[in-house]
């Protein structure tokens, strides 16, 4: 193309926090779209264009970024502009206004897998005279922009997104020197605010689509994966192929799957929807669906998962865990697990068939380093739970014995008729806590978190009255009656028979592997009421159990520990946990784990129907309000 232009900004510097954790170890624009960075594709691209100079900004790990473009076979010149604060993709044109003020030039994300045709862009900017030429997706992405009759571009942040008639704005513009005129007199900011500034002084952007294009934003997980099936379906790059990975066969299929040239996959593993990259080993009868492995020796059936050599996960305790148990942290496979309601990291680590556990911690909470010599202590008393395979304490750091993801939750949203199956042998192994357990507690002098008191009681309620009362429904303060109800519970639990309580005794924490039970998540053992444990189980609001297996079940509870006063108190524990429980709730939607918000209500309906059964009228009567208010909330009448 004739009297395009020569020069290009791409914006590499972010941090790709929706991509982690790939890129823990490595910057986002670094990830390879079929074998080619996505960087790298689009300096193909600009190359294509006729662009002659680039500059790239940097801000995390920004030394890759330089290594990879220094082997890089381009014949474009490369200059970086390092953000040591990461300055927004507005920000980064302010230090390179010198390389940019003799002409038109490209601004392009890094993290885009896109194919078009320039020339729609350069004929609307070259006719238009506006201050920028923007590239507009109209069915794919958020779709926040609005734009006139004539294509010039009114809003960015539609107040209706997604509706007919928007467009997701989609990384690729072309801009006027002019745009200088307009940085905000600050340091951090958009190119958006750039462009808003402009429009209120009547200097417009073009918006243009261009038909028979391809645009996504390859920021996460899933959109990575999907971008790799939708270029290879359209056959838009050469490296593109799609293949079912079958008996060592490749047939043509709706499946796609990307192998690097050095990954090692054995012939029968079934790979699907999924990118295997260098360095990763896939062992033979495994079968992969769904999965990006950035290394280490995988085995078994996976999907959706994200795995990468332990020494690249980018928490270095992972990998001094590994070589404590024996294993090889270059080869060993690291899989971060999912959201927790807690100050742990958690991660599943593969030595070909062999898996672990790994869990990084804070020594801030002084119950986290006692977990591995609490697991030790409760195998010695019978009590069934992961066995220690390491402990780094020094590195709050350790692993345990996997216990897979077979929990009695999913057991009974699988299976609800058999939950007696599954109860019976987990109320026996609480039994066998509140008695051996206690018994060598007791006389071993055992280290444990502070007891159950008057103050961790009212702690508990102090919490629910915050997070839950004043905060997600809007009341001055708890009301007295059942600030005086809860304090009654409080001390009937208090005067209870004192036993070593598990604390967070519920369906999540109980795991099954085969025909054995694993009772994990017992970092808050301390000294309690039974009927706190108890009640944990039988009032959980992950499952909902009818009353008459809740009275089946106190008993079969009461036939091992009878002098517990469990049974009695049953009801009482109930209402204190799960006004516990709520108030935790919602410390986590406070804190960005907006997740647990959907057991809010059945907690309520739990609290309810405990409140109902122990005699607390006034806290059956606030459940029902907060019941009613929680409808309310999401319009369920």
């Amino acid at each position: 193309m004739n009297g395009v232009p020569e020069k290009a900004l791409v914006l590499a510097a972010g941090l790709g926090k929706r991509l982690r954790p790939l890129t823990l170890a490595r910057p986002k624009p670094l990830l390879p779209l079929w074998g080619v960075p996505l960087l790298g594709r689009v300096l193909d691209m600009l190359e294509a264009w006729g662009v002659k100079e680039v500059a790239v900004n940097l801000h995390w790990k920004p030394e890759l970024i330089q290594e990879y473009l220094a082997g890089c076979a381009s014949g474009l010149g490369v200059r970086f502009s390092h953000e040591p604060e990461i300055l927004g993709t507005g920000g980064a044109l302010r230090p390179l206004r010198s390389f940019f003020e003799d002409g038109s030039f490209w601004v392009v994300n890094s993290d885009i897998a896109a194919a078009l045709d320039p020339v729609p862009l350069l004929s609307s900017f070259r006719s238009g005279g506006g201050l920028a030429a923007a590239w507009l997706e109209p069915k794919k992405g958020p779709r926040t922009v609005e734009a006139d009759r004539k294509g010039r571009i009114t809003c960015f942040r539609s107040p209706t997104p997604g509706v007919p008639g928007t467009y997701t704005f989609c990384g690729v513009q072309l801009v006027t020197p002019r745009i200088f005129e307009f940085l905000p007199d600050k340091k951090v900011f958009s190119i958006i605010e750039v462009y808003e500034r402009a429009m209120e002084q009547g200097i417009f952007v073009d918006g243009v689509v261009l038909p028979g294009s391809y645009w996504d934003d390859a920021g996460t997980p899933e959109a990575y994966l999907r971008v790799h099936k939708e270029t290879a379906a359209a056959g838009l790059f050469q490296e593109s192929f799609v293949i079912s990975n079958r008996g060592g066969k490749q047939a043509r299929s709706r499946k796609f799957a990307f192998v690097a040239d050095s990954a090692k996959v054995a012939p029968d593993a079934v790979i699907e929807d999924s990118v295997i990259l260098n360095g990763t080993r896939i062992m033979s009868g495994s079968v992969l669906n769904n999965c990006i492995a950035t290394g280490g020796t995988l085995s078994g059936r996976l999907k959706g998962v994200i795995c990468m050599a332990a020494t690249e996960c980018g928490v270095p305790e992972v990998a001094e865990a590994v070589a404590a148990m024996g294993w090889k942290p270059q080869s060993t496979a690291a899989v971060a697990l999912g959201e927790r309601g807690s100050d742990r990291a958690f991660w599943r680590v593969y030595d070909g068939a062999s898996s672990a556990i790994v869990i990084k911690y804070s020594n801030q909470r002084p119950e986290n380093r006692l977990y591995a010599g609490h697991a030790r202590f409760l195998a010695e008393a019978g009590v069934p739970v992961p066995e220690v395979l390491a402990d780094l304490p020094q590195r709050g750091c350790m692993a345990l014995e996997d216990c897979g993801d077979d929990s009695l939750a999913g057991r009974m949203r699988a299976r609800p008729s058999q939950a007696s199956r599954w109860y019976v042998p987990a109320i026996r192994a609480l039994a066998q806590m509140h008695g051996e357990g206690t018994r060598r507690a007791v006389k071993s002098g055992l280290e444990l978190e502070a007891p159950f008191d008057a103050k961790l009681y009212a702690w508990e309620h102090g919490l629910f009255e915050e997070q839950i009362l004043k905060r997600r429904f809007g009341y001055d303060s708890m009301p007295a009656d059942v600030r005086r109800e809860l304090g009654k519970a409080a001390g009937r639990l208090d005067r209870a028979v004192q036993v070593l309580v598990h604390r967070d005794f519920q369906s999540s924490n109980i795991l099954f592997k085969g025909r054995r039970l694993f009772l994990i998540d017992f970092q808050g053992m301390r000294m309690g009421a039974a009927a706190y444990d108890l009640a944990s189980l039988l009032y959980d609001p992950y499952v909902k159990l009818t009353n008459e297996l809740r009275e089946w079940l106190v008993e079969e509870y009461a036939k091992c520990l009878p002098a517990t006063e469990a049974d009695s108190l049953v009801h009482t524990g109930a209402v204190q946990r799960l006004v516990q429980a709520l108030g935790a709730f919602g410390r986590l939607d406070s804190v960005g784990q907006s997740g647990f918000t959907r057991f809010i209500m059945p907690a309520l309906e739990n609290l309810l129907d405990a409140a109902d059964q122990g005699g607390y009228d006034a806290v059956g009567a606030l459940a029902e309000d907060l019941i009613a208010r929680e409808k309310k909330r999401f319009g369920w009448w």
